[in-house]
């Protein structure tokens, strides 16, 4: 990690990320590879919207699954955290009454179904987190079967929309950001872009990435 002091504006995203700083970030102890204004803009949103349910794909090392089981319990919900991800051993929190893990592919279509089953019929809005492989096609997967069958209101959060050079790592290649801007030409209108919330801090690792099911 790097010891150097924190740049000002602008550079700090950039300087976050080469300085791994996100690669030694924990939640109460289990390792969570957030950018902190992102967790606590999602914090606020599950506040503000009254968000009951939180599915993310890529639970890696659970500590954002953990992260969010505890902001619904502190929000004084009844509902929880569906986590998803390809790999059963990077569970670390399974124990949790509020967080529900499922093994497979997020990109298909019988992943959607099984996580999405969980929900009651009658639900608040869901946050909805993409953060798992973060490559162009996989991500345009992961959008092409969440994204029509949720409802109006539910909140999404496309993450790691850096990568490509949007300013980071321009050796990555297309990514979450070229998922995006593919799914808005075949999907126009489907998910409205929230400038206000993604900009409210000045720093992000999701631009364009904050976006509301209409």
């Amino acid at each position: 990690m790097s010891s150097s002091m924190p740049p000002e504006g602008s550079a700090y995203v950039q300087w976050f990320h080469d300085g791994n700083v996100w690669k030694y970030m924990t939640w109460h102890g289990i390792r969570t590879l957030k950018f902190p204004a992102d967790i606590w803009n999602y914090q606020e949103i599950i506040f503000e919207r009254g968000i009951d349910y939180v599915v993310e794909t890529g639970t890696r090392h659970g500590g954002s699954a953990l992260f969010f089981a505890e902001t619904l319990a502190a929000r004084n919900s009844a509902g929880f955290v569906v986590s998803c991800d390809v790999d059963a051993a990077s569970r670390q929190v399974a124990s949790h009454p509020r967080i529900n893990f499922l093994v497979g592919d997020s990109g298909s279509p019988e992943m959607v179904a099984k996580a999405l089953a969980l929900l009651p019929e009658k639900r608040s809005p869901i946050l909805l987190i993409l953060d798992s492989d973060h490559s162009r096609d996989h991500v345009l997967r992961e959008l092409r079967a969440w994204i029509p069958p949720l409802k109006r209101g539910d909140y999404v959060i496309v993450e790691d929309t850096i990568v490509n050079g949007h300013p980071l790592r321009p050796d990555h290649g297309p990514g979450p950001w070229e998922a995006l801007e593919e799914f808005h030409k075949e999907s126009p209108g489907l998910l409205l872009h929230d400038p206000v919330r993604e900009h409210k801090f000045g720093a992000t690792f999701a631009p364009r990435g904050y976006l509301v099911r209409t």
